[in-house]
C-alpha cells in the first residue's frame, strides 16, 4: 500500500509541475534595483526592413540609453496607466531592422543606474524558395494560433498516471 501512496505522490507531483516545464522564460531577468524593470523585442527576430516594437518598464524617474547596434529606434513614448503601483511605467518604441548579417545581437537601456539588455535576431533576408510552385493541394490548414499541445499532453498523460495509480488500488481492494 505505501508503494502505491508514494507512486501517485510521484505522479500527481509530475503532474502538476508540467505546466512550469513548458512555461516560457522572461526575456529579460529584472535588476536587483528594479524589480518590476522589463525589456521587451516583439517580434523577437526580424529580416533587415521589418518594423519591431520595443517595450520596456522602468520605475526609476527616467529611462536612458536605449539603443541596439541593428535598430533604428524612434522615441520612446508613454503607454498604459502609469498609476498602478504593481507595474512599472510603461514606455514603447517602433524600430526599424538595419541591413545586417544574420545572427543574434544586444537591445539594452539604463533604469535608475542599471543596465537592462535582451535579445534580437535578425533573420535572413534570403528566401527559402525561389519560384513557389503553382497547383499543389493545399495540405493541413487547422485553425492557425497556439493550440496548447504540449500542455494538453501533459494533461492527459497525468490523467493517465491517476487512472492507473486508481486501477491499481481498486484492484487491490477487490483481492481483499
Amino acid at each position: 500500500m505505501r508503494r502505491i501512496l508514494v507512486f501517485a505522490g510521484v505522479s500527481a507531483g509530475l503532474v502538476l509541475s508540467a505546466p512550469m516545464a513548458f512555461a516560457a522564460p522572461s526575456p529579460t531577468d529584472a535588476p536587483a534595483g528594479n524589480p518590476k524593470a522589463y525589456l521587451r523585442v516583439l517580434p523577437a527576430a526580424a529580416r533587415p526592413g521589418a518594423k519591431v516594437e520595443i517595450r520596456l518598464g522602468c520605475e526609476a524617474s527616467a529611462t536612458q540609453n536605449l539603443s541596439s547596434p541593428v535598430l533604428t529606434i524612434g522615441s520612446l513614448r508613454r503607454v498604459g496607466p502609469q498609476h498602478d503601483p504593481a507595474k512599472a511605467p510603461a514606455a514603447a518604441a517602433s524600430a526599424v531592422v538595419n541591413q545586417a548579417k544574420p545572427g543574434v545581437y544586444a537591445v539594452s537601456f539604463s533604469c535608475g543606474g542599471a543596465e537592462l539588455t535582451t535579445k534580437f535576431t535578425v533573420s535572413s533576408d534570403v528566401k527559402q524558395v525561389v519560384k513557389v510552385p503553382t497547383g499543389a493541394p493545399q495540405t493541413g490548414g487547422g485553425p492557425s494560433g497556439d493550440s496548447g499541445g504540449p500542455l494538453a499532453a501533459a494533461a492527459a498523460m497525468g490523467a493517465l498516471a491517476v487512472g492507473g495509480g486508481g486501477l491499481v488500488l481498486a484492484r487491490r481492494a477487490w483481492r481483499r
